[in-house]
């Protein structure tokens, strides 16, 4: 036998006894699972139930946390965990934004983006809350309108003057309007309860969209802030899309042991 097939042959022994020994181990020997991160957690509170709806031109995707202090302390937690601070700093790093987040302990948390598709620009007249209506079923009526507050919108919705042009480039109004192509925003609600199951509907209303053309007669510039239309103003107002939340199908994920030590050292309960 030559020397190339004795290493050969005596590779493949090796990799047999190898082979035979693992199915004695224990499991965790052999795939041992890395512990989830800050990362990964804040990743499973926003994947709980992420949902998306397309109309008129309109896209708009949201996501829901359960608990708006566990999301903004799990996001300062990260933050200082990536500094390198260790467990004691961080959590003395976290005493005052236990202090500025503890009013959010068990309110809903929704990340919100609106977008228009396909050269599609949204138009609001009014502020944002005027515009993004929520609705909760509940036992006194069938559905009641529920109060949010906005914590943070990207860009920030203010109204400028717009300068409207109808039929003809002749025909000339103005108004105060806010026109973008994306919209996030973050919001929070004492109202709305995803303990009791109800459905939680988030709808878009009093919109108005206009497509970026080649035709100034029928095109909208975001830049100079005109918007040409045949139909009219009133001929671009459309139906916004409409999103369900079901808190009843919401899987919370569990936090990782180093937050939830930093949490207990904070006194949440």
């Amino acid at each position: 036998m030559n020397a190339k097939k004795m290493v050969s042959r005596l590779t493949q022994t090796q990799f047999t006894l190898v082979l035979i020994a693992s199915l004695f181990l224990p499991a965790a020997h052999l795939a041992a699972e890395p512990l989830p991160s800050i990362a990964d957690y804040i990743d499973d509170l926003l994947a709980m139930q992420p949902l998306s709806e397309s109309r008129s031109g309109i896209r708009m995707d949201i996501e829901v946390v359960h608990d708006a202090y566990l999301y903004m302390m799990a996001n300062k937690y990260e933050e200082y965990e990536n500094y390198g601070f260790d467990e004691d700093l961080i959590v003395s790093k976290l005493k005052s934004d236990h202090v500025k987040y503890k009013r959010y302990q068990n309110r809903l948390f929704f990340r919100i983006h609106i977008a228009g598709e396909g050269s599609h620009y949204v138009m609001f007249a009014k502020k944002l809350s005027s515009h993004l209506e929520v609705t909760q079923k509940s036992k006194k009526t069938f559905f009641s309108k529920r109060t949010y507050h906005i914590l943070k919108e990207k860009p920030k919705v203010k109204a400028a003057p717009w300068q409207i042009f109808s039929k003809s480039k002749t025909r000339l109004t103005k108004k105060n309007l806010f026109g973008f192509d994306k919209l996030q925003a973050e919001v929070t609600s004492l109202s709305l309860k995803g303990q009791n199951k109800e459905p939680i509907y988030f709808k878009l209303k009093d919109i108005r969209v206009q497509r970026k053309s080649g035709d100034p007669h029928e095109s909208i510039n975001i830049v100079s802030k005109q918007v040409g239309t045949k139909k009219g103003w009133n001929g671009l107002l459309v139906p916004g899309p409409a999103i369900v939340l079901t808190p009843g199908n919401w899987q919370i994920p569990l936090p990782p042991q180093g937050f939830l030590n930093a949490l207990k050292k904070l006194g949440y309960k």
